[in-house]
C-alpha cells in the first residue's frame, strides 16, 4: 500500500511539472521606440533605459549623461519585475535630433556627438571618464597605439628572451667542457616582460549628450523634417543633491569579507570591547530616493515607489591620503594614515585569515598587490570621536563620528546572575519546610 502510495504522488509531481512547462510560455516581445540611458550617478556611468510604458526619465543636474534614441525589442521579465530590452538581437539607430522644451517652449535642439568612454585604472579597476566630441577620436587613438606598442613590445621581448636562453645555453656548454668560471656581472640578463597599459577605452559612439540645470522638462526626437519620432515624447526631470558629507566604509578585522557603511553624522558606531577594524573615507551626496532609483533603474516599474519623500546617502569618490584623527575628551589622541594592507590565508586545515600591511619591497609580496588600502584604527573600551582631516590639517565636513566602546559581561557572569532566582526560591522552599516540620513536632510537658 505504501509503495502504491508513493507511486502514485511521483505520477502526479512528474504531471504538474510537465503542465507547467507546456504553460510556461516565453514572453512577448515588442518592437518599441526606446532611450537608451547612461545616467552619470555622482560615482560612476550607469546604464538603464526608457520603454514606452515609463513617461519621465530623471537626471543629475550639471552632470554630462549620455541618451540615445534606439528601436529595440522589448518585454517584460515577471520574475524580476522589470522591462528587458533584446539589445544583442535588435538594436537600431533611429536618425533624429533630440529637442528639449521647457514650459512648452523650446530651449535647444542636440546633435549626436561622437563619445568614449575612458578608464584610466582598467576596465574592472576604476570608474569612467566620459570624453566627448573630437577629443574622444585622439583619446581612441591615443588607446589604439598603446595596444600595438604593448604588443610589439612583446615581440620584441620574446626575441631577446630567445637569445638571452641561447647564449646562457652556449654559456653553460663552455662552463661543462672547459670548467671555466663566471661571474654574476659576467652573466647575461634577463630581458624584463613589458606591462600591459593600464588604459582602457571603448570604442567611439555617438549620441546625444544632456547636459541641464536643475529643473522640469520634455524632450522628443524629431525627424530632418522636425516631425516627432512616434514614442519619443518624454518628460524629464533634471535633480540636484541636497548636501554633501563624508562616508565611512568600516571593514572589521573578525569578519573583513562583510564591511559595514556609516553614511550620517548623527550615527554612533558600537563596539564590543576591544576592537581592530579598517576605515576607507569616501565623498558623499545625499538625494532624494525617488529621484535617484527611477534614475538608475528606469526600467523596473517599482523603483524609487513610495519614497518620494525619503532620502539616500550615495558614496562617491574615495577621499585620496585619508588620515583619520582619532579624539578622546575633545583632544586628538593619534592620527592614523592609510596604509596598503594584504589579507594572508592562514596555513593548515583551519579556515583564517591574518591582515598584515603590505610590504612591495618584501620578498614575501613579490608580485603581489595588496588586498586594500584603509587606515587602521585598534580602540579599547571608552568613548572617542574619529574625523577625516586634509594635507593642510583641515577637518573635512561631515566627517565627524562619535565611537562607544563598552566592556562585555562575561558569560560566566550572566550564568551565575540567571542561578539568583533560583537559590533564592531554594531558600524560600527550605524555610518553609522547616517552619512545617516545627508546626508538625509534637509538644511534650
Amino acid at each position: 500500500m505504501r509503495n502504491k502510495i508513493l507511486c502514485i504522488s511521483i505520477l502526479v509531481i512528474a504531471l504538474l511539472m510537465a503542465v507547467g512547462s507546456v504553460q510556461a510560455a516565453p514572453p512577448q516581445r515588442e518592437k518599441q521606440n526606446v532611450y537608451g540611458i547612461t545616467p552619470w550617478t555622482g560615482k560612476e556611468y550607469g546604464g538603464t533605459f526608457a520603454p514606452k510604458g515609463v513617461d519621465k526619465i530623471h537626471l543629475l543636474a550639471g552632470e554630462n549623461n549620455v541618451l540615445n534614441t534606439l528601436e529595440t525589442e522589448v518585454y517584460f521579465w515577471p520574475i524580476t519585475n522589470e522591462y528587458m530590452a533584446n539589445w544583442f538581437e535588435s538594436k537600431v539607430v533611429i536618425d533624429g535630433r533630440l529637442q528639449i522644451l521647457q514650459d512648452g517652449k523650446e530651449i535647444k535642439v542636440l546633435e549626436r556627438q561622437p563619445y568614449v568612454h575612458v578608464y584610466p585604472q582598467g576596465f574592472y579597476g576604476g570608474v569612467s571618464k566620459l570624453v566627448v566630441g573630437d577629443e574622444a577620436e585622439k583619446k581612441y587613438q591615443e588607446y589604439q597605439q598603446a595596444i600595438d606598442d604593448y604588443w610589439k613590445a612583446i615581440s620584441d621581448y620574446r626575441e631577446a628572451y630567445a637569445a638571452y636562453e641561447q647564449q646562457m645555453a652556449e654559456i653553460l656548454k663552455e662552463v661543462t667542457e672547459t670548467g671555466k668560471t663566471y661571474a654574476e656581472e659576467e652573466l647575461p640578463k634577463a630581458p624584463e616582460q613589458p606591462e600591459p597599459p593600464t588604459l582602457y577605452v571603448t570604442g567611439v559612439t555617438e549620441a546625444f549628450i544632456v547636459n541641464l540645470p536643475v529643473g522640469e522638462y520634455a524632450i522628443r526626437t524629431i525627424d530632418a523634417d522636425g516631425n516627432t519620432v512616434e514614442g519619443t515624447d518624454k518628460k524629464l526631470s533634471v535633480f540636484e543633491k541636497r548636501r554633501s558629507g563624508v562616508g565611512y566604509q568600516i571593514i572589521p578585522e573578525s569578519k573583513w569579507t562583510r564591511p559595514v557603511q556609516s553614511d550620517d553624522a548623527t550615527q554612533i558606531l558600537y563596539l564590543e570591547g576591544t576592537r581592530t577594524m579598517y576605515l576607507k573615507a569616501f565623498h558623499e551626496a545625499e538625494y532624494n530616493q525617488h529621484d535617484f532609483l527611477r534614475m538608475t533603474s528606469l526600467e523596473k516599474p517599482l523603483a524609487g515607489k513610495g519614497a518620494e519623500s525619503a532620502y539616500m546617502w550615495v558614496h562617491e569618490e574615495e577621499v585620496p591620503d585619508t588620515k583619520v584623527q582619532v579624539l578622546q575628551a575633545g583632544e586628538v589622541v593619534m592620527e592614523v594614515p592609510t596604509k596598503p594592507y594584504y589579507v594572508k590565508q592562514t596555513p593548515g586545515y583551519a579556515l583564517g585569515y591574518d591582515i598584515v600591511e603590505f610590504d612591495a619591497e618584501s620578498d614575501e609580496f613579490l608580485g603581489r598587490k595588496p588586498s586594500f588600502e584603509a587606515v587602521k584604527l585598534e580602540l579599547g573600551p571608552g568613548s572617542y570621536q574619529i574625523r577625516v582631516v586634509d594635507a593642510t590639517g583641515q577637518v573635512l565636513k561631515g566627517s565627524v563620528r562619535d565611537i562607544r566602546s563598552v566592556n562585555v559581561v562575561p558569560m560566566w557572569q550572566l550564568y551565575l546572575l540567571s542561578l539568583v532566582p533560583l537559590i533564592f526560591g531554594l531558600v524560600v522552599v527550605l524555610r518553609r519546610r522547616n517552619l512545617r516540620l516545627k508546626a508538625a513536632k509534637p509538644v511534650t510537658a
